[in-house]
């Protein structure tokens, strides 16, 4: 439970010297961030690297992303927002307490999804100074598709509901009925979060490196290519050596419905020259080497090489489905890459029990194709 004063003790003088009108908004965020269904401890704090943390998002059953936290000499930077204004003030309040308590002066988003940036307008009237710090290509996206994308979320999150009360109500084990309860339980707190939610835009755009000169260190947030969206961004620490990747480089098996298949693996090689050790990923756990940039790159590359060569050849989305599998892709099967992405989707996703690795790269690989036939005509 987040303790009434927490607001007030954040934001100080700001708080005391606040309107009435400005009060009412910070406690009604509160308000919703308590609404019941809503987990009380949504995030992993991981100490990276000195002054710089990984918030690893737990899994819940509408996805909240992870969160980059850059530790500044009297501030705060924060990659990404996650889905909902609870995740905002329970990750606030965590910092607090194991982190620093310092203001939030900088909001990056990595990209313009709707898990990783429906929490931006949360931020805002927490931190009611900072800046959102994005591509030019994101800001746009926001514009032009975040209100949508979050009725397609919320729609989504509704036809699921059915579907889930069935599977309550035919599960055998203890462990299925403990896990479509508490979906059940969460989608509802999402919906009555996400009840007022409008897109809150950046203020800061880059189209190439915007560096943020901080005397604990220097920020580089890099635009150099599209990659899981048109408009995805890292930010770069070349002191402590670390990045922060979005969902441009994750743990889990790339989301193609707004990729460009053909230039995604060429910006992760890119992102990859840049002196690093230490990755923090839009999702699943920190990563402390390059190899998963060459990973998901040759991953890529090798499915849409097959889906060009098959679309070429007549056959439709559906066919190649069935003839391309995890074991007839080298990238998956060399190096225990696929493998890796079982687990981190078993540790990290909110997935069915029952459902077994196979199944789920089997599943992910299905996609990657539907989503890879239909993007080649993307310009």
């Amino acid at each position: 439970m987040i303790r009434r004063g927490f607001l007030k003790d954040m934001l100080g003088a700001a708080w005391t010297g606040g309107t009435l009108l400005e009060q009412a908004v910070f406690r009604a965020t509160q308000a919703r961030a308590q609404s019941a269904g809503a987990p009380a401890s949504l995030f992993t704090i991981e100490k990276v690297a000195e002054g710089i943390y990984a918030a690893i998002a737990k899994p819940t059953a509408l996805i909240n992303c992870n969160a980059a936290i850059f530790e500044n000499s009297s501030d705060l930077l924060i990659v990404d927002t996650h889905s909902k204004p609870s995740a905002v003030v329970a990750l606030v309040s965590q910092l607090k307490k194991e982190v620093a308590a310092k203001p939030v002066r900088y909001i990056v988003n990595s990209h313009f999804h709707w898990d990783h940036t429906q929490g931006t307008p949360t931020y805002r009237k927490i931190a009611l100074h900072a800046d959102i710090v994005s591509s030019a290509a994101t800001r746009r996206l926001l514009a032009e598709n975040g209100a949508e994308r979050l009725r397609g979320s919320v729609e989504a999150a509704r036809k699921s509901l059915d579907a889930l009360k069935e599977k309550l109500s035919t599960a055998r084990t203890r462990e299925a009925k403990a896990h479509f309860a508490t979906a059940i339980s969460e989608t509802n707190a999402y919906l009555r979060e996400v009840a007022n939610y409008a897109p809150e835009l950046p203020n800061v755009t880059t189209d190439g490196r915007l560096v943020i000169h901080d005397k604990a260190h220097e920020l580089h947030v890099i635009f150099s290519g599209r990659a899981h969206t048109a408009g995805d961004v890292a930010v770069f620490c070349p002191q402590k050596k670390v990045i922060a990747t979005g969902d441009a480089l994750h743990g889990f098996m790339p989301y193609m419905f707004d990729g460009y298949p053909r230039e995604w693996p060429g910006t992760l090689r890119g992102w990859a020259k840049l002196d690093f050790a230490h990755v923090i990923p839009g999702h699943a756990a920190v990563q402390h080497s390059k190899d998963r940039f060459m990973n998901m790159a040759g991953y890529i590359e090798e499915l849409t090489e097959a889906v060009v060569k098959g679309k070429g050849a007549g056959r439709t989305a559906e066919q190649l489905q069935q003839t391309i599998t995890p074991a007839s892709l080298k990238s998956l099967t060399r190096g225990g890459y696929g493998d890796f992405l079982g687990d981190s989707l078993k540790k990290y996703r909110f997935l069915d029990p029952s459902l077994s690795k196979a199944v789920i790269i089997s599943d992910g690989v299905k996609e990657n194709i539907a989503h890879i036939y239909g993007a080649l005509g993307r310009a």
